[in-house]
């Protein structure tokens, strides 16, 4: 193997430098000691879908076209996407098609997987029910089931959050064992894997690991949770270390960081004291009785999944039934009047407002001539927004897409992108008042995605010491240049050339390839089962809020 990259999903300096400072991440303390490390500055918003297909892809979110974890179509129905709606090409097809073989395992956005020269086992999200998740597909008998790979959210959502951290920390633990028989079985010259459960311990963990946040419980037997799962990566590090060779270039990345969360901003709320969503009365007999229905096929859900009866339930439930469960993403729009709304809200983890424009809805409001201006008034009222109590302003910045993305998938994404103040974020749905402290399913939410993640390169390949302006667009053109690959032109990103020696700088030159532009359309689509499942996993973890 010629380069190994692991991700660590939100890997945090502010968690990592005190840890190598105290000698309990001593692999990962190696690693930026005898390579290149500094900050590797995200997509806007800081959020996993368009982060890592910018990893991927080299692109801007205009181009790879993924924004969120789900989409909205003309009938303001949410749709959770998959690899098939990526639209710019991950540079292991590039690899692939100049002779180099690459590996991947749980690189999140990669299901359903591509045909690729080496093997790839798919990431999050990965529906559990789907048995097609490997290639080459010997491997699934290997690796399977899907949910071994991934967390238990039911022990989250019964608030057994010990048990949930060592859940978190046995995936971990499993993921490096299986990721060291992949290397070992098939030689490919390049290998990927991603550690997920770092953005989950320290969306739930964080109050017990930073002390000055608000809900800070010293007390806490869940103090060092975060730490203990680190450690768990760090070592897995230090496995896989000892397994490659010495001439191996290894790379440590993440796709955002991580910091405290105190407060959700419950942005609906607002939209529609200002007068641009327009909503029917709670007490509406219609939503009434879809509330009942929806929250007891809900709590029923929970109770069987909860007991690891799943399963057995899908197997003699009617699809009728999971027709009915798919449509609970559509939930929290059943209140809305669309003839008499501007503009609404995407997800918890999108951060951003769509226009209700006539030619894009089936009920828009807002004609093409009237948008720059639904827009501006939108910009200025949120910019205006604050802290009912301390006056503080809650939102740093109203972005236009068109701002900070460009590209032949720039009409798909969000009109506006909210940046609001570290320790806030925007939620929907309904609230007794605007601000209210941090939540996902009633249970506390203390951290949240920040900007910069962390980047490390070591090796053979390259200098040490530290770099500085590195974005996610520049991995893919880097991995390529690594690997002699050409680099497209369509990519965003740069070469890092300041990681690496002015002797192979000058040996090595930048090769450039036109072939890669916009891909086509993949044509899988999820199911109902499947959307219902990944429906569910999405809100536990906190996403669609």
């Amino acid at each position: 193997m010629d380069t190994l990259v692991i991700g660590l999903d939100g890997g945090e300096w502010s968690v990592i430098d005190p840890m190598i400072d105290r000698g309990d991440l001593p692999n990962i303390a190696q690693l930026k000691q005898e390579g290149v490390s500094g900050p590797l500055e995200s997509v806007t918003p800081p959020v996993s879908p368009p982060a890592w297909s910018s990893i991927q892809t080299g692109t801007n979110p205009g181009k790879h076209g993924i924004f969120d974890f789900s989409t909205f179509d003309e009938e303001y129905n949410r749709r959770s996407i998959n690899s098939s709606d990526r639209r710019a090409t991950p540079f292991w097809t590039v690899m692939n098609d100049e002779g180099t073989t690459t590996g991947l395992f749980k690189v999140p956005f990669t299901y359903p997987p591509d045909d690729v020269d080496g093997f790839m086992i798919t990431g999050f999200p990965t529906p559990n029910i789907i048995d097609d998740f490997a290639t080459p597909d010997t491997l699934i008998d290997q690796i399977g089931p899907v949910d071994s790979l991934f967390e238990d959210w039911s022990l989250q959502q019964s608030g057994d959050y010990e048990a949930f951290k060592r859940n978190l920390i046995q995936v971990a633990e499993r993921q490096t064992d299986l990721f060291l028989e992949l290397i070992r079985d098939h030689e490919t010259d390049l290998s990927m894997t991603v550690y997920d459960g770092s953005d989950r311990v320290q969306h739930f963990f964080w109050k017990y690991f930073d002390d000055s946040h608000p809900r800070y419980d010293p007390d806490s037997p869940l103090v060092g949770a975060i730490e203990e799962y680190y450690e768990a990566v760090d070592h897995g590090i230090g496995r896989i270390s000892d397994e490659i060779d010495d001439d191996c270039d290894v790379l440590i990345l993440s796709d955002h960081g991580f910091g405290p969360l105190s407060y959700d901003i419950y942005i609906d709320e607002w939209l529609e004291e200002e007068g641009f969503l327009t909503r029917r009365s709670e007490e509406s007999t219609r939503k009434v009785v879809n509330d009942v229905l929806a929250t007891t096929l809900k709590a029923s859900w929970n109770a069987v999944t909860q007991i690891n009866l799943d399963r057995v339930v899908k197997s003699i439930l009617p699809e009728s039934w999971f027709e009915f469960g798919s449509s609970f993403q559509h939930e929290s729009r059943r209140d809305t009047v669309w003839g008499e709304t501007q503009a609404f809200f995407t997800t918890l983890s999108g951060q951003g407002l769509y226009v209700n424009l006539e030619e894009q809805f089936t009920e828009g409001t807002v004609s093409r001539s009237q948008y720059d201006d639904v827009v501006e008034e939108i910009r200025d009222s949120l910019r205006s927004l604050r802290h009912p109590k301390t006056g503080e302003k809650l939102v740093e910045a109203v972005i236009r897409s068109d701002e900070v993305f460009e590209g032949w998938m720039l009409d798909d994404a969000p009109d506006l992108i909210v940046r609001t103040v570290p320790d806030c974020t925007l939620k929907g749905g309904r609230s007794e008042s605007l601000l209210q402290p941090s939540t996902q399913n009633a249970h506390d939410r203390s951290g949240d995605h920040r900007t910069e993640g962390i980047f490390i390169a070591s090796g053979p390949s390259f200098e040490t010491g530290t770099i500085d302006g590195a974005n996610v667009f520049d991995i893919a053109p880097t991995l390529l240049y690594l690997q002699d690959c050409p680099v497209p032109t369509a990519m965003d990103g740069t070469v890092l050339t300041g990681l690496f020696p002015s002797e192979i700088v000058n040996e090595r030159k930048i090769g450039k390839t036109e072939k890669y532009g916009q891909s086509g359309i993949g044509d899988r689509k999820w199911n109902d089962e499947e959307e219902a499942e990944l429906e569910q996993q999405l809100s536990d973890m906190g996403y669609l809020g």
